[in-house]
């Protein structure tokens, strides 16, 4: 009876990190989607509706795994555009990533079958820290040039409640979003300089993320074969 128990909610665990992971790839695949439109509209000359491509590119560019930049795109807007509307539209964007990340990668992060990750040394080590001032642990590194994205694993290891990385994240990426503007607005950087370094940006990820995503279907379909001829 014991024994059948564990295989049942074995089968459920895996079953589980079956619709995550496909969860995970079709929410990435329409955020690259999002990312490209938006890019492209957001290419010709500035118009009102902008501000609303600026809020749509900012989903795709402050997911947890991101491909876009933001900086170029708010440097962009700085050029063109009212500094308080493109802070205050891209920070809209960057909270519902904010809160589709915390609905995908919480659940993620605490498959009870890849838990192991929160026993190793450097794990404990960096949540000893981060949990002494998680608030302003995210606004910091939220604001200046660090890199964000260990810390966003963090959050969602710990199950951290949405609200509280919602208001951080607000407070973070607004000045952020509004300086960067700013820099657009008083420094002359050419605008093939600014398509540029996101066309780099995307490039370096797909020359990751293609043979990545091949190696994972291919595995996939040897697996099917498998099951199928056993």
């Amino acid at each position: 009876m014991g024994q059948e128990r564990i295989d049942r909610g074995g089968a459920r665990e895996a079953e589980s990190r079956r619709e995550l992971g496909s969860a995970v790839w079709v929410c990435g695949g329409l955020m690259i989607a999002i990312g490209i439109v938006t890019s492209i509209l957001m290419l010709r000359d500035f118009r009102s509706d902008s501000y609303l491509y600026l809020a749509f590119y900012s989903i795709p560019a402050n997911t947890a795994i991101s491909v876009f930049p933001h900086e170029p795109v708010l440097i962009y807007f700085g050029k063109v555009a009212n500094l308080w509307l493109a802070a205050s539209f891209a920070t809209a964007g960057t909270i519902v990533a904010a809160v589709m990340d915390h609905a995908v990668f919480v659940p993620v992060l605490n498959l009870q079958g890849i838990q192991s990750y929160k026993e190793k040394p450097f794990y404990r080590k960096a949540i000893a820290y981060f949990m002494r001032w998680p608030f302003a642990t995210i606004v910091v590194t939220g604001f200046t040039p660090i890199p964000f994205f260990p810390f966003k694993f963090l959050v969602f290891s710990i199950r951290y409640p949405m609200w509280k990385w919602v208001t951080a994240l607000v407070v973070a990426r607004f000045p952020r979003y509004y300086l960067l503007a700013l820099l657009g607005a008083t420094v002359p950087i050419p605008n093939w300089i600014l398509i540029a370094s996101v066309a780099v940006v995307f490039g370096l990820y797909l020359v990751k993320a293609v043979p990545a995503g091949y190696r994972r279907l291919r595995a996939r379909r040897l697996a099917a074969r498998s099951e199928v001829e056993i």
